[in-house]
């Protein structure tokens, strides 16, 4: 087994932790670094981090300060004594190119020859603060392959470093099971529901006004956020018939997509902001449910590359009623990209096929290092 150190505030969570489980079937023991405390928007404080039982005794959780800031956060330790207790193989940063905390990781494993790949989900090209750039030029400098979130973060990845190995790297979707439950149709209409938080730029108002004047409609918002207030008063104004589900789990997702005809995810894109991915959607199409999502960032390709619904043009209002309408008025149709959403999910996003891919990429830089290369 070769010795992987992965570096992840995502994998603060079990549920993020499933592809580094994999990865022991593919000849790796992974040993991974998490904050002991994190926070985000779902929560009001810290909450500590989690272990899945496969990792027991390959988790080290280590307190960061700036818990919850993605990009500022930092290790309080010295992660050369970490690495040198480990002597990893390689090393995998699920961080951000131009994070403080990839920063921190990869001086030391450059400075021991140690190869490692590193995480972009970055994929809009903006003027990032002085800081920013001087890790993201370090960080990539050393990086023995990015794992790219999506094609467009693969070519911002290679805009910074041509010669770069940047394979599309997808985030993987939870193995949930087959959910038993059936759609809630209220009076047998159909429900549009949306996931997430509920801010503007998720573009719910689209939602609301291309639902106004649509028979048998039903809009279910699973979330909670600022927006609230807002869009129950707009529907009420436009007589759309409205739901809110604000305190679902994670955990219970499963069957709260297995209650929609259709998954809507309408984002806008702002000047600082565009999809990044669209996690709802390979979730929602894992469960066997059409999507339609609009044309904001990696939301056309990851629609696109599944076959699982259909794309509108962000912020028309027009457009998503006619594809609502369209799916409303055709079972069959709802059923095919449901089905062709559902396959494609679990040949691209499942654990096993980003375990997969990843592995790959970490073998490749492996041997292309200068220790293997000096031992052939």
């Amino acid at each position: 087994m070769r010795r992987l150190l992965v570096l992840s505030h995502p994998a603060v969570l079990a549920v993020n932790q499933l592809p580094y489980v994999e990865l022991r079937l593919h000849g790796w023991d992974p040993y991974l670094v998490v904050p002991a405390r994190w926070r985000h928007v779902y929560a009001a404080g810290t909450f500590p981090h989690e272990t899945a039982p496969e990792l027991r005794g390959r988790v080290a959780a280590r307190r960061v300060v700036l818990a919850g800031r993605v990009q500022r956060h930092v290790y309080v330790m010295h992660p050369g004594r970490l690495i040198d207790e480990l002597a990893p193989e390689a090393a995998f940063l699920e961080a951000e190119l131009t994070s403080a905390a990839a920063f921190q990781w990869s001086r030391p494993l450059a400075h021991r020859g140690i190869p490692y790949g590193v995480q972009a989900a970055e994929n809009l090209d903006r003027p990032w603060p002085l800081m920013a750039r001087v890790f993201r030029a370090a960080t990539i400098s050393d990086a023995s392959f990015v794992a790219s979130r999506s094609p467009t973060a693969a070519k911002l990845a290679q805009r910074a470093r041509p010669d770069v190995a940047a394979p599309v790297i997808p985030h993987h979707v939870p193995a949930w099971p087959p959910s038993s439950e059936s759609s809630e149709r209220p009076d047998d209409g159909l429900v549009v529901g949306f996931a997430g938080r509920l801010v503007p730029e998720k573009g719910l108002d689209t939602l609301i006004e291309a639902a106004a004047g649509l028979d048998g409609i039903t809009v279910r918002l699973v979330g909670n956020g600022p927006e609230r207030d807002r869009l129950t008063a707009q529907a009420a104004q436009l007589g759309v018939r409205l739901e809110l589900r604000p305190d679902i789990a994670h955990e219970r997702m499963a069957s709260a997509y297995a209650r929609f005809d259709v998954l809507v995810l309408p984002s806008r894109t702002t000047p600082t902001w565009t999809e990044q991915f669209g996690r709802v959607l390979v979730e929602a199409m894992w469960c066997g449910v059409p999507v339609i999502g609009s044309s904001s960032g990696e939301i056309p390709w990851v629609i696109e590359s599944t076959g699982g619904g259909l794309v509108f043009k962000e912020g028309d209002a027009t457009a998503l009623r006619r594809a609502i309408a369209e799916l409303r008025d055709s079972p069959a149709r709802r059923r095919e990209l449901g089905s062709s959403g559902q396959e494609r999910v679990r040949d691209t996003f499942s654990v096993e096929a980003v375990a997969r891919a990843l592995s790959g990429a970490l073998t490749e830089a492996v041997q292309r290092s200068p220790a293997s290369t000096s031992s052939a």
